[in-house]
């Protein structure tokens, strides 16, 4: 009989209370070039595969002391990558077809026949193998998948923190309170319980929301004083053109930024613009923004006004309530204020320029917290 070579051998193990039988068995797979050890109960081969995890076991269905079906259970919990053949007597199907269900490889009919036995081992341990093997492959596949989504989502996001730079040449807003519009967009709808992904995408989206302001001429959008009637309606185009700007893309990213930046002047009473868009007509990405930006403005410096004092910017936010912002957003808004805090403290304005735009750099609020309060 020609030898199957095992290299290394696989480790077999025999869980038989019948001794002739047992070592009948083993002498056989031994002799096939397998690394067989023996078991006489359920007990005694529980604590061998505590120390030596084997990689085939055949079980007999009936033993003094502990089932075979049990110990099946066991293994299958403990060792998943165990293959187990079970042994039963003549008629006792049913429990042959219990251990099927259970995740036995196959069953044998006592007295077992050498050439059966062997056919099967050979059988389920290339049946093991593939498993494994198969498993092995999808993880490696998943793990270039998501390397290759990571590549794409650094060129992503590349391109959104260049396109926020580019703005910056022309608007009179500062790096810093394009990175805190998205850090507290993220804490805010994080805490309203948006999914992971939604609240990473705003994290990157708000900081969009001025972008149309490119097309604004520089007369009007570096004026240090305030702006005449033609002036200021000529500035609020800068929604529409934001919005054609981003308009059309497939990225989830830059349609919630569409979003925000043709929406979030609108105002929760309908008086906003540049569509007069009421209530939850205006997008949620649009209306967390109108919230963070208008705190954001306020309460730093600006080419025509210096910077508020925070007790009064709360008296515009609140005077605001129903009217401008939407009320229960405003509601929650306030209760993170001393997170906004430690936003506004880690990201200031004399942060440079370069550093200050890196809008994918972590949330010290949410890094601090494992779950939002």
């Amino acid at each position: 009989m020609h030898s199957v070579i095992h290299n290394p051998p696989a480790r077999l193990l025999v869980v038989e209370d019948e001794p002739l039988v047992r070592d009948l068995l083993a002498r056989w797979l031994h002799d096939e070039g397998y690394s067989c050890t023996t078991a006489s109960s359920a007990a005694v081969a529980w604590a061998h595969l505590q120390a030596h995890p084997v990689d085939l076991a055949t079980l007999d269905i009936t033993m003094p002391g502990g089932s075979g079906l049990d110990l099946l259970d066991q293994i299958r919990h403990a060792w998943p990558d165990t293959a187990v053949i079970m042994l039963t007597a003549e008629g006792d199907m049913a429990k042959a077809i219990r251990a099927l269900t259970a995740g036995a490889y196959g069953y044998l009919i006592k007295p077992v026949e050498r050439q059966e036995l062997l056919i099967q081992v050979r059988n389920a341990l290339a049946q093991r193998r593939l498993v494994i093997e198969n498993r092995e492959y999808t993880q490696e596949l998943e793990n270039k998948v998501r390397e290759q989504t990571q590549v794409i989502r650094m060129a992503h996001e590349e391109i959104i923190h260049r396109l926020v730079k580019a703005s910056l040449y022309r608007d009179e807003e500062t790096g810093a309170h394009i990175k805190r519009t998205g850090w507290y967009s993220e804490l805010l709808a994080a805490t309203i319980g948006w999914d992971t992904e939604r609240v990473e995408q705003i994290r990157l989206a708000a900081p969009m929301h001025d972008i149309g302001k490119i097309g604004i001429p520089d007369a009007i959008l570096c004026k240090p004083g305030k702006l005449t009637p033609d002036e200021f309606a000529a500035m609020q185009t800068h929604a529409q053109l934001g919005a054609k700007l981003l308009a059309g893309s497939q990225s989830p990213v830059l349609r919630m930024a569409h979003d925000i930046a043709l929406c979030h002047h609108e105002r929760w009473d309908g008086s906003g613009y540049p569509a007069g868009l009421k209530g939850t007509e205006i997008p949620d990405a649009a209306r967390i923004v109108a919230i963070v930006d208008v705190f954001d403005a306020l309460t730093h410096d600006r080419v025509y006004r210096p910077a508020l004092l925070e007790p009064e910017v709360l008296t515009i936010l609140r005077a605001g309530r129903g009217t401008h912002f939407d009320p229960e957003l405003l509601d929650v808004f306030m209760s993170l204020l001393p997170a906004m805090h430690i936003i506004a403290e880690m990201v200031t304005d004399a942060e440079e320029e370069d550093e200050a735009v890196q809008l994918s750099t972590s949330n010290p609020v949410l890094t601090r917290t494992a779950a939002v309060p």
